[in-house]
């Protein structure tokens, strides 16, 4: 099966014993060097989708450009791989053509680095194969239990832990996708794309049409049984003890009374809650709050930070700004903390709130919640991240770069180029501060400006747009790598991303800089075991708890997030903490002593844990 499908993929080459044979296809050694497809479509989304002469004419499209893509193309890239086998797997089936829709899905399971991804791959597709062979009217209810019993026989057979995270979030998306939901979506979200580009659409959009046709044909009918048998694989482990925590007795935290100085730690982010933290900020000598620039630095009021509005010019302001938040401030974070309780399989009365009211929401009110969702999470998230960055330090001391979202009108190359400026100036000011050690919890890359590119029209041919993304990623890119050069004496740590993919394939930064002054940052759960969702790459060798991780959001509230953004800190904790015991230290050294003493990654060579409580041991012996 697997030799029919990559002679009809043609990705393998036959090779004749004691000859080798040339791959003349085109390498791709980042996401830039890849295809750009655009696709006919026009009209609304939903009427599209209800065509299905037009659909079908799409759906064979991809199939046609991918299989040629493939041909054509030398992708080494694991994720994009399986992306472009996640898009024929899906076409297939949506076409009918089960087995060979499996036999594509078995080609991407071989790829797959990520134990829950491998082992819950197909499982869904299998079941319905084996439900077709009992009947074929998928309303006859013996198609249900057919499609069931298989599901459970396959599951039965998958160890739990690795999987469990998406057993508990697909019980939990049982519980409020609709129909009437996902139409909306398409409304609210995909029209307005379709509209901007003039019927013309990349191929994400038509990915995702394809996937979403797929879903409302067979994946809403299908979804509740599979809620069922994973409901009851979760609740058959409710009473089994967890893996156990390995991550808690790594930690350490230094007493009032040691032998320390205070360090400066810069929180490079979306804002710090300064009323969180009165006794571990740092104060410009220079600023009063005032309304004024009272040090002549271009930056008013900047007591404890700077800030950088949405077109990358100074601002004021510890917090990212909420002035487009449509609905309540205080629920809408609730509604956050109750989607990450969701996601980690807990059931309480927020849950429920939550996914009731998520449920009935159509239209307008449906993209008012997703745009303030994203805008409260980016809200809460450098408080977050400065609350694990300084847990158990007394000796730390807080300065923050806060950054506002880029508006659409700063995709530009101009705008890029003052981005970059920005980033130059940021630097100037961490430097002056006396920081040693910087989070920087966010990552940009030269696709997601071509993907906000193409979302709102801007720019002509897909070859413009790309080209248009490098200039504006080239002004980034270039003045963020000269300030980080520019301050030798400060350690930068990075997230590496959570699209479990290759930082340097997806060309992010900073994750994918080589500078001697910056780490790269993976996400490990509390027992070792790789996250769904960390990206990793040949400089990312460093790990660190990113899963449930509790710090303050603004307000004071504590909850438990997830994500390489959760990581990095951790190791911003550790080098503060070295860095106040022994501040001669360099960021060399204190990254060799990290690295030195950590613990290796289970099946994953050339990958380590970060060990707290050893590393700050070895300096004090």
């Amino acid at each position: 099966m697997l030799k029919i499908l990559a002679a009809l993929a043609g990705v393998i080459l036959v090779v004749t014993p004691g000859r080798a044979q040339t791959d003349h296809r085109i390498p791709v050694k980042t996401a830039d060097d890849l295809p750009r497809h655009r696709y006919r479509v026009t009209g609304t989304a939903l009427d599209f989708l209800n065509d299905q002469t037009r659909f079908n004419k799409l759906r064979d499209q991809l199939i046609t450009a991918s299989l040629a893509d493939l041909k054509k193309y030398r992708i080494e890239d694991r994720a994009t791989l399986r992306a472009y086998y996640d898009i024929l797997q899906t076409a297939y089936e949506s076409k009918g053509d089960l087995q060979r829709s499996l036999a594509i899905s078995d080609k991407a399971r071989e790829l797959e680095d990520n134990d829950q991804e491998k082992f819950t791959c197909g499982l869904s597709l299998r079941a319905r194969i084996a439900a077709t062979q009992v009947t074929s009217d998928v309303n006859d209810p013996r198609f249900a239990e057919a499609f069931k019993t298989e599901l459970r026989r396959q599951i039965s057979a998958v160890p739990y832990e690795p999987i469990k995270d998406k057993l508990v979030m697909l019980r939990g998306l049982a519980k409020m996708v609709t129909r009437q939901r996902i139409e909306s979506s398409l409304t609210t979200e995909l029209d307005p794309v379709i509209a901007a580009n003039q019927g013309k659409v990349p191929e994400k959009v038509a990915v995702l049409l394809v996937s979403t046709k797929l879903v409302l044909d067979s994946g809403l009918r299908e979804l509740p049984w599979v809620a069922e048998v994973y409901g009851e694989v979760i609740d058959a482990h409710a009473g089994v003890t967890n893996a156990p925590d390995l991550w808690t007795p790594r930690l350490v935290a230094l007493e009032k009374t040691a032998k320390a100085q205070p360090v400066v730690v810069g929180i490079w982010d979306t804002g710090v809650d300064t009323s969180l933290y009165p006794d571990q900020l740092w104060t410009n000598p220079g600023e009063t709050l005032n309304g004024k620039d009272d040090d002549g630095n271009g930056f008013v009021d900047d007591l404890h930070g700077i800030a950088f509005g949405p077109d990358h010019r100074p601002t004021t302001g510890s917090l990212v700004s909420l002035g487009g938040l449509h609905g309540d401030k205080a629920q809408g974070i609730q509604f956050l903390i109750a989607n990450e309780d969701m996601q980690a399989g807990i059931q309480n009365e927020g849950v429920t709130a939550f996914q009731t009211y998520v449920k009935g929401l159509v239209g307008e009110k449906l993209r008012y919640f997703t745009e303030d969702m994203s805008l409260l999470d980016h809200y809460c998230h450098g408080t977050h991240v400065a609350g694990v960055a300084v847990a158990g330090n007394p000796f730390a001391r807080i300065v923050y770069v806060t950054e506002n979202n880029p508006s659409v009108e700063t995709l530009t190359i101009e705008g890029g180029a003052r981005w970059g400026a920005s980033a130059q100036q940021a630097v100037d000011y961490l430097k002056k501060s006396g920081a040693r050690v910087v989070n920087m919890s966010w990552r940009v890359s030269r696709e997601m400006l071509e993907g906000e590119l193409n979302r709102n029209g801007v720019g002509g041919t897909p070859a413009e747009r790309a080209e248009l993304s490098r200039q504006i990623f080239a002004g980034l890119r270039n003045g963020l790598e000269a300030a980080m050069r520019s301050a030798p004496g400060i350690l930068f740590v990075a997230g590496s991303g959570n699209e479990d993919n290759d930082v340097d394939f997806a060309e992010y930064i900073p994750a994918g800089l080589r500078l001697p002054n910056l780490i790269t940052i993976g996400a490990v759960d509390d027992h070792d075991k790789f996250t769904s969702f960390t990206s990793t790459g040949k400089n990312v060798e460093l790990y660190a708890n990113g899963y449930r991780v509790e710090s303050f959001i603004p307000g004071g509230q504590r909850v438990k997030f997830s994500g390489t953004s959760m990581a990095s800190p951790q190791v911003v904790n550790l080098a503060a903490k070295l860095f106040a015991l022994k501040p001669e230290l360099t960021p060399a050294q204190v990254m060799s002593l990290i690295h030195d003493h950590a613990d290796p990654v289970p099946g994953q060579p050339g990958r380590f844990v970060i060990n707290p409580k050893r590393t700050i041991q070895s300096i004090k012996l």
